[in-house]
């Protein structure tokens, strides 16, 4: 009788263990009131069923949608690869969507539609904030390619003065050549020295190009 205990108890807190932390007082109240009687055994087991099944179904689809891009993106290019894309992206798996998102922002700018880009890269920025300096990065090159180097100077910009060490080589390179394109000369050198300290294998290029735009003040 004591083995059959012991082993009921082995089997709930394995249950205990493997069920997300929203269902334990439920699992916690049947496991402490009353004498374990099979309606409370069979309660615990439907729980831990239902969960285990639902874990399946989401790697089920999780890994039906990775084919479905991987198809897409072998598939089409361009123009064509971003209208699939964008049809995707309204059934995929919450945990995908940022990487189809980043694929469909990619896939309008291949298609030179930067209009649509810039608004792909808005959608990335707006949805996820871990991803709003690459999204604005990629706005900010989707109007140098569309002939408004001065508006992707006002993005850098701002997003100069938002975000930290990491992205600055990033951002003082592009500034750089969308000041320079923009004909912001003086910007165009203040980026360019910055990142000379971050890029001291390209020192002589860097300090050539600083020289360069200098003669033009």
């Amino acid at each position: 009788m004591e083995e059959n205990k012991n082993s009921t108890q082995d089997v709930l807190d394995q249950v205990h263990e493997s069920t997300p932390d929203s269902i334990h007082p439920l699992l916690d109240y049947l496991l402490k009131n009353g004498k374990m009687i099979a309606a409370g055994i069979a309660a615990i087991i439907v729980i831990a069923g239902v969960y285990s099944g639902m874990q399946y179904m989401n790697q089920q689809k999780q890994l039906k949608a990775q084919n479905e891009l991987g198809v897409i993106l072998i598939k089409y290019s361009g123009a064509k690869q971003a209208q699939e894309l964008a049809a995707f992206e309204k059934s995929v798996p919450a945990e995908m969507k940022p990487a189809v998102q980043l694929a469909l922002a990619k896939a309008w700018m291949d298609a030179a539609d930067y209009v649509k880009a810039e608004a792909a890269w808005a959608d990335i920025a707006k949805d996820n904030n871990s991803l709003t300096p690459v999204a604005e990065l990629g706005k900010a090159k989707c109007l140098m390619l569309a002939d408004k180097s001065a508006e992707a100077v006002t993005v850098l910009q701002t997003l100069k003065n938002k975000t930290g060490a990491a992205f600055a080589p990033s951002i003082n390179r592009m500034l750089a050549e969308a000041a320079e394109k923009s004909g912001n000369i003086q910007m165009a050198v203040q980026a360019y020295q910055g990142l000379l300290a971050s890029n001291p294998n390209e020192r002589m290029y860097l300090e050539g190009k600083i020289k360069e735009l200098k003669a033009k003040l």
